[in-house]
C-alpha cells in the first residue's frame, strides 16, 4: 500500500493538488519525507506533456517534479501539506 500524510490521510506515494491548482506534491519527495506531502508550484516545477492528459487533467501533468525526473542536485522551494491550502 504506502504511507499516508500525517496531515490530510492520503497515501504519500499519490500527487495531491492544492485547492487553487497552484500546488502539486511529488510523489517521490513526498514518500522521501516520510510524515507529509512536499508541494511544489505547479506546473512551472512539474511541466506537462500530451502523452499524460486525461479527462481530469487535459494538460498532462508529469507525476514526478523535475528534479526527481532528471536527478537535479538541487530542488524548488518546497511547501509542507500542513501548509497548504486544499
Amino acid at each position: 500500500m504506502g504511507e499516508l500524510c500525517k496531515v490530510c490521510g492520503k497515501l504519500l506515494n499519490r500527487s495531491q493538488y492544492s485547492k487553487d491548482g497552484a500546488f502539486k506534491s511529488c510523489p517521490n519527495c513526498s514518500t522521501a519525507n516520510g510524515e507529509e506531502h512536499v508541494y511544489y508550484s505547479y506546473p512551472e516545477d512539474f511541466g506537462t506533456t500530451p502523452k499524460r492528459a486525461s479527462s481530469n487533467r487535459p494538460d498532462g501533468p508529469q507525476s514526478h517534479c523535475e528534479s526527481c525526473r532528471f536527478e537535479k542536485s538541487s530542488y524548488p522551494s518546497s511547501i509542507l501539506c500542513s501548509e497548504i491550502e486544499k
